[in-house]
């Protein structure tokens, strides 16, 4: 039985040592133009993971270290341009909320998106569906804390808001 070889990324190059060699430089670009080493490890994780995941992307029109100095600032910029979306956002609808409180629920960014996207689904869905979007999407309940909130079964919830998901994409 044959078995498919996934090639790496850069021919010839082990992404651990990639990661080795270069991890420093790389999270201090990041962390320049985040302004965060949280955010800027997390870019980094995210160039790293594209490097695994795409066979074949360096092309050897410049060096590794070129490409991925380039990924990391593509991607922290693309950072830096939606959290200014969102500040925009948060200022022109929600004066004195402020993007402090990022993750689920409770006035976060997300949440605060996620209520304004149920606000505009509410004229076509079912309110059981509503109800099950607003307390898993806006609220940050589990979708087993959902299912007992409505008195139906977990799947029963997964099924409503794959569905819901579905239909908004």
């Amino acid at each position: 039985m044959l078995q498919a070889r996934q090639e790496p990324a850069v021919p010839g190059a082990d992404i651990a040592a990639l990661y080795r060699d270069h991890a420093r430089a790389l999270r201090q670009r990041a962390r320049v133009l985040l302004g965060s080493s949280e955010e800027a490890e997390d870019v980094l994780q995210e160039v790293f993971l594209a490097m695994v995941a795409s066979p074949g992307m360096h092309r050897g029109e410049a060096s590794v270290f070129t490409l991925l100095y380039q990924m990391v600032t593509h991607k922290a910029l693309d950072r830096c341009r939606a959290r200014e979306r969102r500040r925009g956002w948060l200022e022109r609808f929600l004066p004195g909320v402020t993007e402090a409180g990022t993750g689920g629920g409770n006035g976060s960014i997300e949440s605060i998106e996620a209520a304004r996207d149920l606000r505009w689904m509410a004229r076509s869905e079912p309110p059981r569906v509503l109800a099950a979007a607003r307390l898993h999407f806006v609220d940050g309940h589990t979708q087993g804390e959902v299912a007992r909130a409505l008195g139906v079964s977990r799947k029963t919830v997964v099924r409503m808001l794959g569905q819901l998901t579905a239909r908004v994409r």
